[in-house]
């Protein structure tokens, strides 16, 4: 990182607070233009403070001449993106969108977004919005996941005008696929696995293509009723061998799986496969919102559809996936660190989804404007969790309540302190509202704000510090009300203070991929007698501290 780009920043930083920088709001700034150097954080900070310390020294018309000839356009005032784009040529009050979750797992940030966007267009164009349980997979499939699902969407703000379950369908299913046999449009397959690939490799339709339709319903009633076991038939649809998009390779629509399904029981051993049943499920709605990754199924489903005689297809808008940096959000590996026990549960706060994130302090409008700010795009998109955090800090900071911590508490005397003061101190820069602190003389301050020399407590007063011993600081009042360039540190008065403590989750995986252990970490010292009685739920900032959410025991640090 050039001292260059730190100095732009640091200059911008103090433009906006009439002239003084905060080294704290550095950090996010330079994560957000690389996250990478979050490890390096520590070394820089050293630089950072030397920045910050000279820039502060500078007349405000001087800092903004320099930050001007670093970036000429920093001080433009520039449009926010308040809207996503457009969707050409939809018909207000006449369009559907879906939400299909697979319930096989709990939501990540990933699934907010998309599910964020399809609910902000339906709500924008008066339209439809369809809750679709895609549940066809008996194997992974739980009533856990279905109800964890729409608590999470329910928490996002999601509402939904319909409600349903792929697997209530099964019947249906079973009569496409009659229909489709009956016309020569799919065939039974006693292949292994194995050979089907070889045969699609080789782009060699299967000899199983050649059976009879009483040869295929055959086999396709004993797919229905349990005669054959898992593994010995399925049924292929006859695609396209010399279409260069592999998918249109003869693809399995049906395979035999006597898994006991959450809400069907034993009722189906032959279950459909992806394709074919959002093949006609899609049908039932305007717009699909998705992954440019799934173009190649997009010809496959329409191909379905024409063969089950469907004529209305879908409008498919299609966007990049986001990628997300800084968190586990796949669902394979995230329930796998569920079961094996090396995480708490899907809200373990080293997580990316949806629970853990809501769990942490981040506001679900902080979601919303990170998808306004990332759009839609064909793009690659990766984003980074540093931006979410950097959005929800913007949120956070004009809404919650100030409050002092102090880390590794000492105790700090002041000599001849004046008589027992009582002190208004602001909940919030931004508000009128404050909290009356009284003292005595006695505080607890940070163990690191314990060094000879002049101090401010902040909202108080200044004290000398002329003693330094392992737990107790001594200091002498100063008088003089103003005096530059003293550090201001926070404190807890000793009459009125709590024992808290604070859970900060670090990555879960380190470079080489491999679990940190000692990637939750506890923070400990005394808060504020007040924050005892603030209700579960509460978010805060302590002051030079972090930004935090209170949960029953302890709190949890939503980020700094």
């Amino acid at each position: 990182m050039k001292s260059e780009t730190i100095r732009k920043h640091v200059l911008k930083n103090a433009v906006l607070h009439d002239g003084k920088s905060q080294a704290d709001a550095i950090i996010p700034k330079l994560l957000g233009e690389d996250p990478k150097l979050k490890s390096k954080i520590k070394s820089l900070m050293p630089e950072i403070e030397k920045i910050v310390k000279d820039v502060n020294k500078m007349k405000l018309e001087a800092q903004k001449k320099e930050l001007l000839k670093l970036d000429k356009h920093a001080l433009d005032k520039k449009e926010e993106r308040n809207d996503l784009p457009p969707i050409k040529d939809i018909k207000e009050g006449e369009c559907s969108f879906r939400l299909p979750p697979g319930p096989e797992k709990q939501l990540h940030v990933g699934h907010a977004l998309t599910y964020l966007l399809n609910n902000y267009y339906a709500k924008r164009y008066k339209g439809k919005l369809i809750l679709r349980f895609e549940d066809t997979n008996p194997e992974t499939c739980r009533q856990e996941f279905v109800d964890g699902n729409k608590e999470d969407l329910k928490a996002l703000g999601i509402t939904w005008d319909k409600e349903y379950f792929l697997s209530d369908n099964m019947s249906e299913y079973y009569k496409l696929c009659d229909k489709m046999m009956k016309n020569g449009d799919v065939y039974s397959c006693n292949c292994n696995s194995e050979k089907m690939q070889e045969d699609r490799k080789k782009r060699k339709r299967c000899k199983c293509a050649d059976k009879t339709v009483t040869e295929n319903l055959r086999d396709w009633n004993k797919m229905k009723y349990g005669t054959y076991k898992e593994g010995e038939c399925v049924i292929r649809l006859k695609g396209d061998m010399k279409n260069k998009n592999s998918v249109m390779w003869d693809p399995v629509m049906f395979r035999v799986n006597k898994t006991k399904h959450y809400r069907q029981g034993s009722k189906y051993s032959a279950w459909p496969m992806y394709d074919f049943t959002v093949a006609f499920e899609d049908a039932k709605i305007t717009h699909v919102l998705r992954d440019a990754n799934w173009t190649q199924r997009v010809e496959l489903q329409d191909y379905i559809r024409e063969k089950l005689s469907i004529k209305k297809h879908p409008v498919n808008v299609l966007y990049s996936r986001y990628q997300i940096e800084g968190g586990v959000t796949q669902g394979r590996v995230i329930r796998e660190l569920v079961n094996t026990g090396v995480v708490t549960g899907y809200d373990d706060l080293r997580l990316a989804t949806v629970k853990a994130l809501l769990r942490r302090g981040i506001l679900p409008e902080a979601m919303m404007e990170l998808l306004k700010e990332v759009g839609i795009t064909k793009s690659k998109t990766t984003i980074a969790l540093e931006k979410l955090y950097t959005i929800n800090r913007r949120l956070l900071d004009k809404r919650v309540n100030h409050y002092f911590f102090v880390e590794e508490p000492v105790l700090l005397v002041v000599n001849n302190p004046p008589v027992e003061l009582s002190f208004n101190v602001p909940m919030n820069p931004y508000t009128d509202k404050t909290r009356t602190i009284k003292t005595n003389g006695l505080f607890y301050i940070n163990k690191s704000d314990a060094k000879k020399g002049l101090i401010r407590l902040k909202h108080a007063y200044n004290v000398e510090i002329k003693k330094v011993e392992d737990k107790t600081i001594t200091g002498e009042y100063v008088k003089e009300a103003s005096i530059k360039n003293v550090p201001i540190i926070q404190w807890v008065p000793e009459k009125e203070f709590l024992e808290i403590k604070i859970i900060e989750a670090l990555p879960l995986f380190n470079k080489k991929e491999e679990v940190q252990k000692d990637s939750l970490i506890t923070h400990k010292g005394y808060a504020e007698k007040t924050v005892d009685f603030l209700p579960i739920g509460t978010q805060v900032q302590f002051e030079r501290f972090a930004f935090c959410r209170k949960e029953a025991d302890q709190w949890v640090l939503t980020h700094k």
